[in-house]
């Protein structure tokens, strides 16, 4: 199965694909800097939920990127929910091709960064998207102990700690205004609502060809969050802004 269908399947559904809540990405926004008249990039946009909320709460405007067809209709349909119409719209395209017309003022990238191999990457290519007063809003992985077992550490070897996501942050010139944590209850809600729709999408497909390459992920997903993933794994959104040095 095609990696973006397995995406769409599990996550589609979800407002917002990543173990965090409305607020907490209010307070990212609002830490980054973000107001009227701000102009935002978000790659790997997703269903468009963040963009919405800083566009309503700030008074933002945009582009989202996304390579999902279904995911960009799902951000078509928030941003005209919210009335954003004329401030946001979404780019259908792998987001690695992407070029703007002009820098903008924050660059996003929200549990995003696989798309370019890794935080270092993001950062270099977010980077690019923004002028030499702009911000960064990243949410992604970290380890919350250096102490991982050794056969879970492998399945993630993108995945840095705290300190280490610190300096990478430091080495792209840098540095960390607010760090926003998710929680216990976030993690679960995200995760059950994965298996729910997986579940769902089950149900509605007894005949699929890949229906069991979908349960062998159902059950490993699973397997990984109970075994490991809780205790080890961790989810913060990070506002950069330009070093103060």
């Amino acid at each position: 199965m095609d990696q973006n269908e397995l995406v769409s399947i599990t996550q589609g559904a979800l407002a917002i694909m990543n173990p965090t809540t409305p607020g907490k990405v209010l307070a990212a926004g609002e830490a980054a800097g973000l107001g009227k008249g701000s102009r935002v990039v978000e790659v790997g946009c997703g269903n468009g939920t963040i963009l919405a909320l800083w566009g309503r709460e700030y008074g933002i405007s945009g582009i989202g990127i996304e390579v999902r067809e279904d995911a960009c209709i799902r951000a078509e349909e928030a941003f005209r929910a919210a009335g954003l119409v004329d401030q946001l719209c979404v780019r259908c395209m792998d987001a690695r091709d992407y070029v703007p017309d002009e820098p903008f003022d924050c660059a996003a990238s929200i549990g995003a960064s696989h798309i370019r191999g890794g935080l270092p990457a993001t950062l270099d290519a977010l980077l690019d998207l923004i002028h030499g007063e702009g911000t960064i809003i990243i949410g992604d992985r970290y380890w919350q102990s250096d102490r991982v077992p050794p056969d879970f550490a492998r399945e993630w070897p993108d995945v840095l700690t705290g300190y280490e996501i610190l300096g990478v942050v430091r080495d792209a010139g840098l540095d960390v205004a607010a760090v926003i944590r998710s929680d216990s209850a976030d993690w679960d809600r995200y995760e059950s609502g994965i298996w729910r729709s997986v579940i769902s999408w089950l149900g509605n497909h007894p005949d699929h060809p890949d229906r069991d390459y979908v349960i062998d992920y159902f059950h490993r997903i699973q397997d990984e969050y109970f075994g490991y993933g809780r205790e080890y794994m961790g989810w913060a959104l990070f506002a950069l802004v330009p070093g103060a040095w």
